[in-house]
């Protein structure tokens, strides 16, 4: 145990002492995403919307879905909304983070260039766009639930761990892509069916008894129910869901990081 916190604590020091680096690949490749785009960052509203208003015409009028009794709401459009946002955000990073290492081949291998801090950067980046879905989803609250809570300060401790989780992931998938080129291929098979198995189209509650274990070691599940806990329903999460989050994002950030720093050394070679 000693060890990896001295390893750890290591890690994150020079993650620190790499900021502006951090800042400036984030500011890039925020700037890149819409460069020459007349709508500009208005993508970012655009893109999520137009996901959210499908899903929500197939499941609320088609299939006429509802949100369970208790989540605050009546609405399916804020239910999907609550619930879909964490996981955009860590689809994107871990999906981005899979080729980040070999789309920066040429900084690798010819510059002394801190590769940790590229999934990083890519979490950031779109934390950016997940800070605009949020307040657009918020001023949806503020108009259909009227009731916005105190509760809503916990939101930014779920975004910590959704962090930590979501880097870790992709520290992992970032450095078997390298060796491995089918780690690309295979995640996207990988995050359709924990798209699907997450309780973002219903609760996990919801799920029969024999097969709720899904949800019970699913982390992204944790976070989806958090975020509409605070942000629909106006309570807390229980402590103990609480608790496992922090487990499952700790331990997802140490093994990342320790599985990145050691397969690192090789990525010249093989690049």
């Amino acid at each position: 145990m000693r060890f990896f916190w001295t390893v750890g604590q290591a890690f994150v020091s020079n993650l620190i002492r790499r900021r502006a680096l951090l800042a400036n690949l984030v500011v890039r490749d925020f700037k890149q995403r819409y460069v020459g785009s007349a709508a500009g960052w208005l993508w970012a509203v655009i893109h999520p919307a137009v996901l959210l208003l499908s899903y929500s015409f197939v499941f609320a009028a088609v299939f006429k879905v509802r949100p369970i009794p208790g989540s605050g709401t009546d609405s399916f459009v804020l239910y999907l909304f609550a619930g879909i946002l964490p996981w955009l955000l860590f689809q994107e990073t871990v999906q981005r983070s899979a080729t980040t290492v070999l789309d920066h081949s040429n900084l690798i291998t010819k510059t002394v260039f801190p590769s940790e801090v590229l999934p990083i950067s890519l979490f950031i980046s779109g934390l950016l766009n997940h800070f605009l879905g949020l307040a657009v989803l918020l001023a949806m609250v503020a108009v259909l639930v009227k009731k916005i809570t105190v509760f809503i300060l916990l939101v930014p401790v779920y975004m910590v761990l959704l962090a930590l989780f979501t880097i870790g992931v992709g520290w992992l998938v970032s450095s078997l892509n390298v060796f491995l080129r089918d780690t690309a291929q295979a995640l996207s098979v990988i995050l359709t069916f924990w798209f699907w198995f997450t309780p973002i189209f219903f609760s996990a509650q919801s799920l029969p008894e024999r097969v709720r274990f899904i949800a019970r070691i699913n982390p992204l599940a944790y976070v989806v129910e958090a975020y509409r806990n605070c942000l629909l329903a106006g309570r807390a999460p229980a402590p103990a869901d609480l608790g496992l989050t922090a487990a499952f994002a700790i331990v997802s950030f140490l093994a990342g990081g320790l599985f990145f720093r050691y397969t690192k050394r090789a990525f010249g070679d093989v690049l």
